[in-house]
């Protein structure tokens, strides 16, 4: 399966002119840490009207610098970079959500993306692995994994998508990713919240690289808006 990985490093000047506010997507966007907008080392801004910004007041977990539009998490010394949000937003049991970020990471093992606690956490596992992990009613742990090497340390877009039903989705650069017979859990409806980025509950699993931009609808984004939403994405990243 290819995967696209035909990447630069500059930004386009004229990205496409759909946004991911559009078609009515602006009520269940519910974040959104927009590339080189409002961004600074103690505080990224929430470009969705739910002002619920990013931020780190602490300056020995700052992240390092602003990198390519977006913030460089660098894991090397013993004081930790990550944010936390102003406030957390909650998924309730079965429901549904759409996650996107464009990143380019350092590391490939136990990235965290968000989480809330050590029991409601969305994570790289390893190269060929996603996994999420929520606790509402209970705890239950999805690990998708797949043949291929999707997840690699360049630039790329990542998206988790779930449905009411529960059955997850993952997308490396538009394309869906196919789970091989060792996924556990593909279909989970777990409720779950989340008030960090870039670490498990301010506590371990650091993300190590950079986060370019990242958004989180509760809404299951598919079909031609899904499409739109990573043509938006790749267009302004220069991924391919």
């Amino acid at each position: 399966m290819s995967l696209g990985l035909g990447i630069t490093n500059e930004l386009l000047e004229t990205p496409t002119d759909w946004i991911p506010t559009d078609e009515g997507l602006g009520s269940p966007l519910q974040l959104w840490l927009q590339n080189n907008v409002l961004v600074t080392v103690n505080r990224w801004s929430d470009s969705s009207n739910k002002e619920n910004h990013a931020i780190q007041e602490s300056e020995v977990n700052q992240p390092v610098g602003i990198n390519n539009g977006g913030l460089e998490f660098d894991q090397s010394g013993t004081d930790k970079q990550y944010l936390d949000l102003t406030s957390s937003i909650a998924v309730g049991t079965g429901g549904a959500f759409s996650l996107f970020f464009a990143a380019r990471l350092d590391d490939l093992a136990n990235e965290t993306i968000l989480s809330d606690s050590n029991s409601e956490f969305i994570e790289i596992l390893r190269d060929n692995q996603f996994r999420f992990k929520g606790n509402v009613p209970g705890a239950k742990t999805s690990v998708l994994k797949t043949d291929a090497t999707p997840f690699t340390t360049s630039p790329m877009i990542v998206s988790l998508i779930r449905p009411t039903n529960g059955e997850l989705e993952w997308y490396v650069d538009g394309v869906l990713v196919e789970l091989n017979a060792s996924t556990t859990n593909g279909t989970n409806t777990a409720g779950f919240d989340f008030q960090n980025i870039g670490s498990r509950n301010d506590n371990d699993r650091f993300l190590d690289g950079t986060i370019m931009e990242l958004l989180f609808y509760k809404e299951y984004i598919t079909g031609s808006t899904l499409t739109r939403m990573h043509t938006y994405l790749k267009e302004k990243f220069n991924i391919s």
